[in-house]
């Protein structure tokens, strides 16, 4: 399924958005009966930041959105 995604560029702080092919990836669990399927995203080209040219995807990787935690 194909789908946009925004993601920040951890060099300059620019929100970029490019086109990903959405995937579920199967995870084990401790009960036998429970499936459990993780989204994962995986870009279709090589995706540079748009303000400072850095690299931030590329199609041999896949992409997980993680909460960040909170500063304590």
């Amino acid at each position: 399924m194909k789908t946009r995604l925004r993601m920040k560029c951890k060099k300059c702080g620019y929100w970029n958005r490019f086109e990903v092919n959405k995937l579920f990836i199967e995870q084990s669990s401790s009960k036998p009966k429970v499936k459990v399927l993780v989204p994962m995203y995986e870009p279709l080209k090589i995706e540079t930041c748009k303000k400072c040219k850095t690299v931030i995807a590329e199609p041999k990787e896949l992409i997980k959105i993680m909460k960040e935690e909170l500063a304590k």
